[in-house]
């Protein structure tokens, strides 16, 4: 999956959970154009993740909030290992986590967390 449709999932799940989050509001924090989000919108609905209601808005599936989890839990074991492993400072790894969530596979991720003794 593109890194783009994580955002979005992630996105939506961070600002409404459970929630349908409004086209607008996706927008705003993606900074992206309204129509760019109407278009994504309908394929993560056509993968399921999402359940899309055009010019209301989206909220995740059980599978879209599965997807999300794993996004969040891959972000937060980077920045874990990147400051307490690699000695980053607190401020500089979140950007770095978001480049590498999206490239790490689950499994990838699985074994970093029990090496680092991930407490999360």
């Amino acid at each position: 999956m593109s890194q783009s449709r994580e955002d979005y999932v992630k996105f939506i799940y961070e600002t409404g959970l459970e929630e349908t989050v409004a086209n607008k509001v996706i927008a705003n924090g993606l900074k992206v154009a309204p129509p760019s989000v109407s278009e994504m919108l309908s394929k993560l609905a056509l993968e399921q993740l999402v359940e899309y209601k055009p010019y209301h808005g989206a909220k995740l599936t059980d599978k879209g909030l599965i997807m999300a989890k794993d996004l969040l839990r891959r972000h937060e074991i980077w920045e874990y290992f990147l400051e307490k492993k690699l000695g980053y400072q607190a401020d500089q790894v979140h950007e770095l986590a978001e480049v590498l969530e999206h490239s790490t596979p689950s499994e990838l991720a699985d074994r970093i967390a029990t090496y680092i003794e991930y407490p999360g």
